[in-house]
């Protein structure tokens, strides 16, 4: 375990998280044993997962902590309530969303975090018969660091890289592989307006999904590096009216070691619920999220965020974390939908431009702008 110091009192300040009562729908017999097949292999995991993730692990004592700054925009902004959320930065949070999306999609994002420090972050997903595979990297880099030595004189300069990458698969029961390419009208409806919506009969009763991402990190401090592999996990449980309940457990396993000190990665788990509401010919569109969070080495806390679609081209969002390490509770954002200038037949259906705000206080402000695509 280390901290990064840089120009002396530089420091890496990580973010972190408002819940809603939530209450199951009744649902036939066989629906429910279809459900329970299709996710018990997902909580088994999720509940072993727990028991390690958790076990002896206490503040200050996990590595890569860059893992917990948030990096794509959407989440960020709506405060990193995206567990029951469906979309390509689901891989951040959930990989179970991965297996609710019809169509194949990109997200990448720029991170202007704090002092010049900066985060990239780009995700692949691409939709098949079979399910959905994704793909993610991202990359902090601190920029030049001032070195000093053990009397605080000034001997050079270095710097530190921090990244990871993942490869996720998910699958969602039922599915129909005609559907491929077409909304679901099961799930809360994204701002996209040229993907066309499944007009065939389909059960409108649940979907399930389950999915897992294998993941490595790796950190490089001067001319030390480390490097680790760990396991991410999730399901998803969608019930009628655009309700999506969600769970995951990230940072399975793995350890970092610098020098002679070997620490665990911070292990998380999440569980999520979202819900969306409509005005008259859906001018305007109300997605309201929650999550609870659980961190390995920090106390259990809450996160809340809403997003305001007007006609599905225009989007704002609100987010908030009951615990934040520095800053306001409080962060925003905002989006635009430009699928209305694509062709209806060309090969990107859609594309968007997001930015959001965070704000560390006496540290400054963050700023996020990103873009999604769609085929």
């Amino acid at each position: 375990m280390y901290t990064i110091i840089a120009n002396r009192d530089r420091r890496i300040i990580l973010a972190g998280s408002f819940v809603v009562s939530l209450s199951f729908m009744p649902y036939k017999r066989g629906q429910i044993g279809h459900f329970i097949k299709g996710a018990s292999a997902a909580a088994v995991l999720c509940f072993f997962s727990a028991r390690g993730l958790f076990a002896g692990t206490l503040a200050g004592t996990t590595a890569a902590n860059f893992l917990k700054i948030p990096v794509a925009v959407i989440p960020a902004a709506l405060g990193e309530s995206y567990t029951a959320m469906v979309g390509p930065d689901s891989i951040l949070y959930n990989p179970a969303g991965l297996g609710l999306l019809s169509y194949s999609s990109f997200s990448g994002g720029h991170n202007q975090y704090i002092d010049s420090i900066t985060q990239e972050y780009a995700a692949l997903t691409y939709r098949s018969a079979y399910g959905t595979v994704g793909a993610c990297f991202s990359m902090l880099s601190s920029g030049q660091i001032t070195a000093y030595d053990k009397d605080d004189m000034i001997i050079g300069h270095t710097g530190t890289s921090h990244r990871f990458w993942a490869l996720s698969f998910a699958q969602s029961w039922p599915h129909f592989n005609q559907d491929i390419g077409k909304l679901d009208p099961m799930l809360i409806t994204p701002s996209w307006t040229k993907v066309s919506p499944v007009l065939d009969y389909r059960p409108k009763t649940y979907r399930v999904s389950v999915g897992a991402s294998l993941k490595n990190v790796s950190e490089r401090l001067d001319k030390m590096s480390s490097s680790a592999y760990t396991l991410d996990a999730g399901a998803m449980l969608v019930l009628p009216r655009h309700f999506h309940l969600g769970a995951s457990a990230q940072n399975i396993g793995g350890t970092q070691k610098f020098f002679a000190e070997t620490y665990k990665l911070p292990g998380v788990l999440r569980a999520g619920a979202a819900k969306d509401f409509h005005s008259v010919n859906d001018i305007l569109i109300v997605t309201a999220v929650s999550d609870i969070v659980k961190y390995s080495d920090a106390p259990v806390f809450n996160t809340a965020g809403i997003e305001l679609d007007i006609m599905r081209m225009f989007q704002f969002r609100l987010g908030y974390k009951s615990r934040r390490d520095a800053g306001s509770n409080v962060s925003g954002g905002f989006g635009m939908n430009f699928d209305r200038m694509t062709d209806k037949d060309s090969f990107i259906h859609g594309a968007r431009v997001d930015y959001s705000y965070l704000d560390y206080g006496a540290l400054g402000v963050t700023h996020r702008i990103g873009m999604q695509l769609i085929w």
